[in-house]
């Protein structure tokens, strides 16, 4: 709302043209009235009003006067100027004196309306472009203050507003926009939006008319907040900052989140703050219940790198594999349990869903398959470039490796009605091999288990029984034949132990190797 003073040694005048208007509806509220130049000045100096209408001719100081004192003063207050016929010479003056309009005597309604309309839009225009050079010059301090390069009159200059509302402490606050698909609301995160929401809300909350220079760093907003903020809001810090959070977070879909610094006495401090600031936000996904961290939460608690545990890699990868969903679901809550429970750094939580990915991407390869038409493909490998949020993650991950199972799992069908007659003749030929359902798998680059579940669909025995079926007719040649000794045949036929061949024979044929020769014989 813009305020306005209302100036007129006429008091009926000055009544009259409070009460004609309808000042809220026009977007003005009337802070002041004054009889005379001199009186409106010191009202003028005191309150700062974005209009002053003033009449021209008045005892003590007339209002040409006026304007050229406030001109002088520095302050930035628009002028309307209020004159009678005969002053018209006068009120061309003032215009040239950048006065915005000016109205004859008597005022009437619908020409004050339109002047106000008009110098509405240019007093939002004037305030958007110094908003837009503040921020552009705060922009520029702050750097400077987190490189350590702001210092003496000119940082006093800058924080001056700050120092004189009473200011003593400061601190750092990084404010971290999430989502759960941030890839698929792009729209949503225009950042002067965002930049003039937060703005709005720090200010708001701490009913201060200074609202904070925002620094836009890579994935996170930057804020110096002073201790009147929340000390104007009844609040310390922490108390403050919920609030904050809470009424930004009324927007759905969006998640806003806040990492604070240590609390400074000067800005030239403004560096170390940030430093801790930034620690902080390393904590978002062990910590991610928590909306707000602060130095004293992460106090104690030690990030690791470590790689992910071999077996629970292991039996995700499998559980694709296999394409069973119940186990992926209980594989992916095992890993992301484990990432929070032994304190993963963000960079090996990334480790960790790397290697999970790049296994998945290998088995689909192995069987041709292409896992770019895989609908996350994108998003799942690209996930650390966007503020996703730890449930968003954990969400992202399911659906890429169920959605993977279902590939890798047309894949094995495909492969498997293509290539199962290339298994069985290999194992015809190669039988006497050191060769099992594991080795003819990988070296088929099939699921074990998925191969041993084709072969008995496709042949009606199972792999191992097949194989020992081959083995033992192979013997059974070699022992018509000649005199080859029992366990030469063993050796031959693929046997790494002529005692296990001899049970193998006999479970079979229901006699033992040497009885089948001589009953030949």
């Amino acid at each position: 709302m813009n305020t306005v003073v209302i100036v007129d040694d006429e008091q009926f005048v000055r009544k009259g043209l409070v009460k004609m208007m309808d000042w809220e509806a026009l977007g003005f509220h009337v802070i002041g009235e004054a009889d005379n130049g001199e009186d409106a000045f010191a009202i003028i100096r005191a309150n700062k009003p974005d209009l002053v209408v003033t009449d021209i001719r008045m005892p003590a100081m007339d209002g040409l006067e006026l304007i050229q004192a406030v001109a002088e003063d520095g302050l930035d207050t628009e002028f309307i100027i209020i004159s009678g016929y005969n002053d018209f010479r006068y009120a061309q003056r003032a215009i040239r004196f950048g006065v915005m309009d000016y109205v004859l005597k008597p005022v009437d309604k619908e020409d004050m309306t339109e002047i106000l309309n008009k110098l509405r839009g240019k007093l939002e225009e004037k305030r958007r472009e110094q908003e837009r050079q503040r921020n552009e010059l705060g922009q520029r301090q702050i750097e400077a203050l987190l490189r350590g390069e702001l210092r003496g009159e000119e940082l006093a200059r800058w924080s001056a507003p700050w120092v004189e509302a009473g200011a003593e402490q400061y601190v750092y606050v990084l404010v971290e926009l999430s989502s759960d698909q941030p890839w698929e609301q792009e729209t949503a995160s225009d950042t002067s939006q965002i930049r003039s929401k937060l703005q709005e809300v720090f200010r708001r909350t701490a009913s201060s008319p200074l609202a904070p220079i925002i620094y836009e760093h890579r994935r996170a907003y930057g804020l110096i907040i002073p201790d009147l903020y929340w000390r104007a809001s009844h609040h310390q810090l922490a108390g403050y900052l919920q609030e904050v959070l809470h009424q930004l977070n009324q927007e759905p879909g969006w998640q806003y989140r806040a990492y604070t610094g240590e609390t400074i006495h000067s800005l030239e401090q403004l560096r170390h703050s940030y430093r801790s600031a930034k620690e902080a936000v390393a904590y978002r996904f062990v910590l991610h219940q928590q909306l707000l961290l602060q130095p004293a939460d992460i106090e104690g608690i030690s990030l690791v790198y470590k790689p992910l545990q071999e077996h629970t890699h292991r039996q995700l990868i499998e559980a694709v594999e296999e394409n069973k969903p119940e186990q992926i679901m209980q594989s992916v809550q095992r890993i992301f349990a484990e990432c929070v429970e032994e304190r993963f750094s963000p960079e090996a939580i990334k480790t960790a869903i790397v290697q999970c990915v790049a296994s998945v991407i290998k088995s689909i390869r192995e069987f041709e398959g292409d896992d770019q038409e895989l609908r996350h493909i994108e998003a799942i490998i690209g996930w650390h470039d966007h503020n996703i949020t730890w449930t968003g993650l954990r969400w992202l991950f399911e659906q890429f490796m169920c959605e993977a199972a279902e590939m890798i799992s047309g894949l094995y069908r495909t492969a498997g009605q293509r290539g199962i007659y290339k298994v069985k003749s290999y194992v015809d030929h190669h039988f006497h091999k050191n060769i099992n359902l594991k080795s003819i798998a990988a070296q088929f680059y099939m699921n074990s288990a998925y191969l041993g579940q084709l072969f008995k669909k496709s042949y009606g025995v199972y792999f191992n029984e097949y194989l020992l079926q081959l083995r033992i007719e192979e013997a059974k040649k070699l022992l018509k034949q000649g005199d080859l000794r029992i366990y030469e045949i063993a050796d031959r036929v693929g046997f790494n132990s002529a005692d296990y061949f001899v049970i193998q024979f006999e479970k079979l044929e229901k006699m033992t190797p040497t009885e089948y020769r001589n009953r030949w014989k």
